[in-house]
C-alpha cells in the first residue's frame, strides 16, 4: 500500500519537473519498501525491480538505478528511449548492448553517480549536456540529480539517478538572451552614434542661434525683427531639446565623465543668478539665493555638471510657478577636514505634484502633464539627466511636493575641500564690514530672513524692515538715539512707498551728516534703475538675487568706496582723460578703476585692439605673448584679472591657466578666456582648465566690461603717474564710414575709441602678416605642422573679427575647421581665395584713408 501511495504521488502532474532531489527522496523511499516486500531482502536486482519499472515506464522523467558496483540494473522506458531508441517493446526492455554503448558516450553520468556512492550523499541538481538518440549524437541539455539507495536495514545497496530534458527551456532562454543582447547592442549603437554626433549636431544649431543674435543687433524693420526673434527663440528651444537628448545619450553610452577640478560654489550660484534673474523678474517672482557664510565654497568637483543640474531645477521651478518665490538654499549637513556634505535645495511656490506624478518624475521621456494640450514643453529628460549626473557624483537627488503646494527639489552631495582655502580677499571685505550698522528693507519675508541671517554672519549690526514707511520710522528713531544707520539696502519694488520714494524721503527727513548710504536693489533691469538711483541720490545699486560675493563687494564700496578711490593720483589721471574716456569710464566700478590687467595674446593686432579698448576705460594693461610668459608675469606682479587667449605657441591658454592655478586660487587671481573659440564645449574646457569666464571674439565691449566687473579683484588701485602721450586723433564719430560689403568699420572703430590712424595701421599690418598665405600653410603641411597651420588660421580669424572684417573672418574660420578635421583638400580649395580677400581689405583701407584725407581738407578749408 505504501509503495502504491508513493508511486501515485510520483505520477501526479508536475511532481517531477524542477524538483529532482525531492523526487529521488520519494523514489528511494519507494524502492526501499519494494525490496522489503519481496520474498527476501537482498541487493537490488533486475527481477526484484520489475514492478517498479513497469510503473516508471509511464513517467516522463528518466529514472535509473545502479548497484554498488555502479552497474546499471534498472531504468524506466523514457531512459531506455534516450539511449536505445524507440524500436523496442515493453517486454524486451533490458540493459542491452546499445544501452551500454549509449552510456559509454556520456561518462559524466557515471562520474556523478560514483561521487554519490562514495560520499553517500545526494548530488544536487545540475545542468549537463548529454549525447542521446540511436546514434548517440543528439546533443540535449538535462538537469540531473542522484542519491544513495538503502534497503530496510539501512544498508547501502546502490545509487538512484534521475534527469529531465530542459533543452527547450534552454533554447528559449538562449533566444531570450540573444534577443536581449541584440536589443542592448542596438541601444548602445544608438547611444554611441548620438554621443559621437554631439559636435556635428550642435554646430549648425549654434550657428543659427549665433547668427540670429547678431542679426538682431543690426538695424531692422519691425517685421524683420519680429521674424528674427521667432527664429532666435525657436532655435534656442531646439538647441535645448538637442542638448538634452545628446546628454542622455552620452550617459547611456557611458561616455559622460565627471571631473574633479577646483571651483568656487559661490561663483556657481552667481552664474545661476545671472542666468535666471530676468526670467524671475518677468514673471514677478522673488528669486532668492541663500549661501550661509559658514559653508566653505572652495571645493573640488565638476562645476559645469553641478551648474547643469541646478539650471534644470531652477528653470523648472520658474516654469511651473506663476506667483510667489523661487528659493535656492544651501545647507551644511556635515564637515570633516577633507570634505563637506551639502544639501542644495530649490523650493518654489508653484503648482506642485501629486503622488502619481512624483512616481514617474525621474523616468526618461516622461512628463507630469501628458495631455495633448500641454501647457509646458520639454523633452522629459531634464530631471532624468540631472538625477544620473548627481548619481555619477555619488550624490542623491530627491523631491518633496504636493499638488498645489509647490515643490522642493534637493541635491545631497559630498565634495572634497580644496587643500588651500584662500578666501583672503573676501575675508578682508568682511573684516572691514564688521560692526557696520545696516538696515535692509524688503517686503518678501523669505528675503528678509535670508538677509538678516547673512548680514549677521558678516558681524554687521543688522535690522530689517518690511516697508518704506516702517524703514523711515526706524532710521529716524536711530538718528534720535544717536546711533544712525550707515547703510540702507532697499528693494526698489515695495508696497506703498517704493524704494526710490524712500530714498527721496530720507533726503528730506534725515540729517545729511547722519544719513545712511542708500543701495537700491532691483530684480533685473539694472540699467533702468541706475539712472533713477543716481537722480534720487542713491550711492549704488545691486541686482537681485543677492549673492554673497556681490553683496559683500557692494556693501564695502558703499561704506568705504569714496575713501578708497578719491586719491590725488586718480584725480590727476582723470584730468587728462579724453571726453570719450570719461564717459566710458562710468561703466567701470569705482573699486576697479586703474586695476592692473594682464592680456595674454600672441597676435599683435589683437594685442593692439585689447590695449586700446582697456586703456580707454582706465585699466593698467600688460601684454604677454604666450602662456609661458603669462605664468612668469603673474609671479612678478599682482593682477586684478588675467584675460587669456587659448591657442598660442609655446604654451596655450589651457596649460597656462592650469599652471597658474597651482599657485593662485580663483579669488586671488581670476582668469577669463578671451578667444575666438566660441563653439559649444569651448567654454566648458576653459572652466575645466581653471578659468572663470569666457569672452568670444570679436570682443563685445559690454560683455568684456561685465566680465571684468564680475570677476576682477576689487581695489583700491592707484593710477600710474601721467606720462607724455601722443596726441589723440580727433574723433570721427560725426563722419560717415565707407559702406563696403563684408567690412563693419563702425563696430571695429568703436573698439579702438575711433582711433582711425591706429585702425588703418592695424589693417596694413594684417595684410602684411597674412599675404601669401598659401605658401606659408603649404610649408606647414609639408613639414607635418598641422597644429601650426590651424593656429595660423585661428589667429587670422580672431584678428579679422576684431577689425570688423566679416568676410575674411568667415573664410579663416572655415579654413581652421577644415585644418582641425584634417581635410587638406578643402584647405587647398578655400585658401586660394584668401589673398583676394586680403587685397580687398587693402583697397578698403586705402579708400578709407583717402576719404579721411578729403574730409580733413574740407575742414581746413
Amino acid at each position: 500500500m505504501t509503495v502504491l501511495l508513493v508511486i501515485l504521488i510520483l505520477l501526479l502532474p508536475g511532481v517531477w519537473v524542477g524538483v529532482p532531489i525531492a523526487v529521488l527522496i520519494a523514489l528511494t523511499f519507494a524502492l526501499r519498501y519494494a525490496t522489503t516486500e519481496t520474498a527476501d531482502a537482498r541487493p537490488l536486482s533486475t527481477d526484484s525491480s520489475e514492478v517498479l519499472r513497469q510503473v516508471f515506464n509511464d513517467l516522463p522523467n528518466r529514472v535509473y538505478w545502479r548497484d554498488t558496483d555502479l552497474q546499471l540494473v534498472g531504468a524506466n522506458r523514457a531512459f531506455i528511449d534516450d539511449f536505445a531508441g524507440h524500436d523496442r517493446t515493453a517486454s524486451d526492455i533490458d540493459m542491452s548492448h546499445e544501452t551500454a554503448a549509449g552510456l559509454a558516450a556520456n561518462p559524466q553520468l557515471l562520474e556523478r553517480d560514483r561521487a554519490t556512492l562514495n560520499g553517500q550523499r545526494a548530488c544536487t541538481s545540475i545542468e549537463l549536456e548529454l549525447c542521446l538518440g540511436d546514434d548517440s549524437s543528439q546533443q540535449r541539455w538535462v538537469e540531473h540529480a542522484s542519491a544513495p539507495l538503502y534497503n530496510d536495514a539501512n544498508e547501502l545497496i546502490g545509487v538512484l539517478g534521475s534527469y529531465y530534458d530542459i533543452s527547450s527551456i534552454k533554447a528559449a532562454t538562449a533566444d531570450m538572451a540573444a534577443a536581449k543582447e541584440a536589443a542592448e547592442q542596438a541601444n548602445q549603437s544608438k547611444s554611441d552614434f548620438l554621443a559621437n554626433m554631439s559636435h556635428e549636431i550642435r554646430t549648425p544649431i549654434n550657428a543659427i542661434v549665433g547668427m540670429a543674435n547678431l542679426a538682431l543687433k543690426t538695424e531692422l524693420s519691425p517685421k524683420q525683427q519680429r521674424y528674427l526673434k521667432v527664429i532666435n527663440s525657436s532655435s534656442n528651444a531646439l538647441l535645448g531639446v538637442i542638448n538634452d537628448i545628446l546628454d542622455f545619450s552620452k550617459i547611456e553610452a557611458n561616455k559622460l565623465t565627471i571631473e574633479s577640478i577646483p571651483f568656487d560654489l559661490s561663483e556657481v550660484l552667481s552664474t545661476l543668478a545671472d542666468m535666471f534673474a530676468y526670467k524671475a523678474y518677468d514673471k514677478d517672482l522673488e528669486f532668492i539665493i541663500n549661501l550661509p557664510s559658514n559653508i566653505p565654497t572652495m571645493l573640488l568637483g565638476d562645476p559645469m555638471r553641478l551648474n547643469q543640474v541646478l539650471v534644470n531645477l531652477v528653470s523648472n521651478a520658474i516654469k511651473f510657478t506663476d506667483e510667489g518665490e523661487i528659493n535656492v538654499s544651501c545647507t551644511l549637513l556635515e564637515q570633516s577636514e577633507e570634505k563637506v556634505w551639502l544639501r542644495i535645495s530649490v523650493t518654489d511656490t508653484g503648482i506642485g505634484m501629486d503622488e502619481e506624478q512624483r512616481a514617474n518624475l525621474f523616468q526618461a521621456f516622461t512628463q507630469a502633464d501628458t495631455s495633448t494640450t500641454r501647457k509646458f514643453g520639454g523633452t522629459g529628460l531634464g530631471l532624468t539627466i540631472s538625477q544620473r549626473l548627481i548619481k555619477l557624483m555619488q550624490g542623491d537627488l530627491g523631491v518633496i511636493s504636493a499638488a498645489g503646494q509647490g515643490s522642493t527639489f534637493y541635491v545631497e552631495i559630498a565634495l572634497p575641500l580644496q587643500p588651500h582655502q584662500d578666501a583672503s580677499h573676501h575675508q578682508v571685505l568682511l573684516e572691514r564690514l564688521k560692526g557696520v550698522r545696516i538696515l535692509a528693507v524688503d517686503d518678501n519675508l523669505s528675503t528678509r530672513e535670508m538677509l538678516y541671517e547673512l548680514l549677521r554672519s558678516y558681524d554687521m549690526q543688522a535690522k530689517v524692515a518690511r516697508s518704506g514707511e516702517q524703514a523711515l520710522d526706524i532710521m529716524q528713531q536711530a538718528e534720535r538715539d544717536g546711533q544712525p544707520y550707515q547703510i540702507a539696502l532697499i528693494d526698489w519694488r515695495l508696497p506703498g512707498m517704493d524704494g526710490l520714494q524712500l530714498v527721496q524721503a530720507m533726503n528730506q527727513h534725515l540729517d545729511a551728516t547722519k544719513r545712511p548710504k542708500a543701495i537700491l536693489a532691483t530684480g533685473y533691469y539694472a540699467e533702468e534703475l541706475a539712472e533713477k538711483a543716481k537722480t534720487v541720490g542713491a550711492c549704488d545699486f545691486i541686482t537681485k538675487p543677492y549673492t554673497t560675493a556681490t553683496l559683500a563687494r557692494v556693501l564695502h564700496t558703499a561704506a568705504y568706496g569714496a575713501n578708497a578711490t578719491d586719491t590725488p593720483a586718480a584725480s590727476s589721471s582723470d584730468a587728462v582723460d579724453s571726453p570719450a574716456k570719461s564717459a566710458s569710464a562710468d561703466k567701470v566700478p569705482l573699486a576697479l578703476k586703474n586695476a592692473p590687467l594682464l592680456v595674454v595674446e600672441d597676435n599683435e593686432i589683437n594685442q593692439q585692439v585689447a590695449l586700446e579698448l582697456l586703456r580707454g576705460f582706465g585699466f593698467d594693461v600688460d601684454i604677454a605673448e604666450n602662456g609661458q610668459i603669462a605664468v612668469q608675469k603673474v609671479q612678478e606682479k599682482a593682477y586684478a584679472l588675467v584675460l587669456m587667449d587659448i591657442q598660442m605657441p609655446v604654451m596655450d591658454g589651457y596649460r597656462a591657466a592650469e599652471a597658474i592655478r597651482q599657485t593662485f586660487s580663483y579669488q586671488r587671481l581670476p582668469i577669463v578666456a578671451m578667444t575666438a573659440n566660441a563653439m559649444s564645449g569651448d567654454a566648458e574646457r576653459s572652466l575645466a582648465a581653471g578659468m572663470q569666464g569666457h569672452i568670444p571674439k570679436p570682443i563685445d565691449e559690454d560683455l568684456l566690461l561685465s566680465q571684468i566687473a564680475k570677476w576682477a579683484v576689487p581695489g583700491p588701485y592707484h593710477a600710474k603717474p601721467p606720462v607724455a602721450e601722443e596726441p589723440k586723433p580727433q574723433s570721427i564719430s560725426t563722419h560717415k564710414y565707407p559702406q563696403i560689403k563684408g567690412i563693419d568699420f563702425a563696430q571695429a572703430l568703436a573698439r579702438l575709441n575711433h582711433n582711425v590712424p591706429l585702425y588703418l595701421k592695424l589693417l596694413g599690418k594684417l595684410v602684411e602678416s597674412y599675404q601669401h598665405s598659401a605658401l606659408k600653410v603649404s610649408d606647414f603641411i609639408t613639414k607635418g605642422k598641422h597644429d601650426e597651420a590651424r593656429r595660423y588660421f585661428h589667429s587670422l580669424k580672431g584678428a579679422s573679427a576684431n577689425l570688423g572684417l566679416i568676410t575674411l573672418e568667415k573664410k579663416a574660420s572655415a579654413l581652421e575647421e577644415a585644418m582641425k578635421s584634417g581635410d587638406i583638400a578643402t584647405v587647398a580649395d578655400l585658401i586660394s581665395g584668401l589673398d583676394k580677400l586680403l587685397r580687398q581689405v587693402e583697397q578698403a583701407a586705402d579708400d578709407f584713408a583717402a576719404m579721411q584725407k578729403a574730409n580733413a581738407q574740407k575742414e581746413d578749408a
